[in-house]
């Protein structure tokens, strides 16, 4: 379950490198480029230059198949080549002296050029709020994603501490069963000893067996005997053939080794007490021979329940 955290984690900081990027300063195509040149040329009266710079943009607009660029083009151009037209009738009716109409064209140019000066104007606008809301919507994905890491954030330490106490309090648990072990250890063999010498020691002997039942009653009896199964399996021995010893020693392996047994829960799909027993043995190093010793079944017995482990393995 950490393993998979942490991945989750470190895919979501891939995510955000990615992603966080300079945010493009407009979306300009080629077609784009030529509009702006264009532009810029009319603004010094170079517009020859700008309608030559305008066709270009438009056969570049048609390669790229960008429909409103080559509207866009074709609009300035077409605006571009009357202000050129007016330009050369105004010169043509001052040459003529008439200097009414030679007026009329020169209004019509000023007015030509207020639109045009007018509809770049509009387009830088229109460019500079696409920019702004570009920006508004990275900062909040931004926000987003930081809000997500930080939930992810703090989903893993809230495991990590309950992993850590867990382990702590495992640890208190294993040393007050093994202190407990020893106590019922050291009045068994003073009872042995006491009843192997002569004189009578009934009130002695008795005591001790009302010490042994109290210090197993003070803890978790089906724990305490599930570590006795282990120590026993551990030291060599054989299971016990009673299911109660066997669930005994799943329930302390689950207490013990909670971060495996937890794993092994979420990793496969309702394992019997003897599937579980078989992931224990491994767990602890124990071979299919020594397994099969162990539960005192053969050889074929152990391959089957291997094979029904791995059936019960989520995909």
């Amino acid at each position: 379950m950490l393993r998979r955290i942490l991945l989750a984690a470190s895919l979501l900081l891939l995510i955000i490198g990615c992603t966080r990027q300079e945010t493009p300063q407009g979306n300009i195509s080629p077609s784009g480029n030529h509009y702006e040149r264009a532009m810029q040329l009319c603004e010094t009266n170079h517009y020859a230059e700008a309608e030559l710079i305008l066709k270009e943009g438009e056969l570049a607009a048609e390669a790229n198949d960008n429909k409103l660029e080559l509207q866009k083009c074709q609009e300035t151009r077409f605006l571009v080549a009357r202000i050129l037209d007016a330009n050369t009738q105004q010169r043509n009716y001052e040459l003529l002296h008439d200097h009414e109409k030679a007026a009329n064209m020169a209004q019509f140019i000023t007015l030509a050029k207020e639109l045009l000066h007018h509809t770049y104007e509009q387009e830088k606008i229109t460019e500079l709020q696409h920019r702004y809301e570009q920006q508004a919507a990275d900062r909040r994905h931004y926000q987003v994603l930081a809000y997500l890491f930080g939930l992810l954030l703090l989903a893993i330490l809230m495991v990590l501490a309950i992993l850590y106490f867990n382990r702590q309090r495992i640890a208190q648990y294993n040393s007050i069963l093994d202190l407990n072990a020893q106590t019922i250890e050291r009045a068994q063999q003073r009872i042995e000893r006491l009843s192997l010498e002569s004189e009578a020691h009934d009130k002695e002997i008795n005591r001790l067996n009302d010490k042994i039942t109290s210090v197993r009653r003070s803890t978790n009896e089906r724990l305490g005997r599930g570590k006795e199964v282990f120590d026993l399996i551990s030291s060599g021995g054989k299971l016990p053939p009673s299911a109660d010893d066997e669930n005994s020693l799943i329930e302390y392996y689950s207490v013990s080794h909670y971060a495996t047994f937890h794993e092994w829960a979420t990793h496969y799909d309702h394992l019997t007490a003897r599937l579980y027993t078989y992931l224990i043995l491994q767990d602890m190093g124990k071979q299919d021979d020594d397994i099969a010793q162990i539960l005192c079944v053969s050889a074929s017995a152990v391959r089957s329940i291997k094979s029904r482990v791995k059936a019960r393995k989520r995909v």
